[in-house]
């Protein structure tokens, strides 16, 4: 009998060893918004896989999205954790429950704007001059600093964007539309932070020969900007996650510093606490964006 149960014990701590090795052997899935095309956002974000891989002992396997399927991924439960745009983070928050861990912390802070820009000379310095203009602007609805951010911004002004101006439409690069701008083909465009000092980087174009609608500044943001600042991506995690699991991933966030290989992988300085999405959310109420689009 003693023999018996010393077999059985044996067994059942061998069964024991193997199955929480197993849990914690776990494939984690990483969701990431693949913005600028899948092969891109590998080439970025694998080192950082691997990061959080070695920081949690267990394997993240990277899961590149497209933008126009991230939040089907994560409505058919294909990610574990995600790192997306500040809009689809509201989104996958009130529809799928998944909680801000962190706020990207990108070489241009933790927060970025929208900027509304015209060409120098042709009469648009104000948001009310563009009034019966021809705008163009990125995904409408989804587009957060290139879209939601500027709509919002002129909607507390009383202009509706799409019925004040003569013509709204959607561009593919934001690229295109400050080129548009400077050919004088299309009065104004909207456009994400950064992206005026990059192409006058690139020789592409000269600033002066734009005009900021509704110039602003805010202390410690060094970028031209329209509208108030607003939080970078956030790195998010599914609901009935294990705590101890979302805490590791949170100092592992935390941790990186702009030294970090991962860090210089990606192009960025890190993680932040995550910001306060109540200013977001008012945004995208008052636009009717998903998911307030029923309200």
């Amino acid at each position: 009998m003693k023999k018996i149960l010393f077999v059985f014990l044996t067994a059942f701590s061998l069964l024991s060893v193997y199955w929480g090795h197993a849990a914690v052997s776990k494939e984690i899935r990483l969701g990431v918004n693949a913005e600028r095309g899948e092969l891109k956002a590998v080439k970025e974000w694998s080192e950082f896989a691997n990061y959080l891989s070695s920081e949690l002992g267990q394997p993240v396997k990277l899961v590149p999205l497209p933008v126009g399927k991230v939040i089907e991924a994560v409505s058919n439960k294909e990610v574990d954790f995600l790192l997306a745009n500040p809009v689809q983070s509201v989104v996958v928050k009130e529809r799928h429950g998944f909680v801000p861990l962190a706020t990207l912390n990108d070489k241009m802070g933790s927060q970025f704007a929208g900027v509304i820009i015209a060409k120098k000379g042709n009469g648009v310095v104000k948001g009310r001059d563009l009034k019966g203009k021809n705008v163009m602007s990125m995904k409408f609805k989804a587009a957060a600093g290139a879209y939601l951010f500027q709509s919002y911004h002129l909607l507390q002004q009383g202009i509706d964007v799409h019925r004040d101006f003569a013509s709204f439409k959607e561009g593919q690069k934001q690229d295109d539309l400050v080129l548009a701008v400077k050919a004088g083909v299309i009065d104004a465009a909207f456009i994400r932070t950064g992206q005026l000092e990059a192409m006058e980087k690139e020789g592409k174009i000269k600033i002066d020969d734009f005009v900021i609608v509704d110039k602003r500044e805010d202390p410690g943001f060094p970028f031209l900007h329209t509208t108030i600042l607003y939080p970078e991506w956030f790195f998010s995690v599914m609901p009935n996650t294990d705590p101890k699991v979302a805490a590791k991933v949170k100092a592992a966030l935390l941790k990186m510093t702009s030294d970090t290989k991962a860090s210089k992988a990606a192009g960025i300085n890190g993680f932040v606490n995550a910001h306060s999405t109540e200013g977001l959310k008012q945004a995208m109420k008052a636009l009717k964006v998903p998911p307030y689009d029923k309200h």
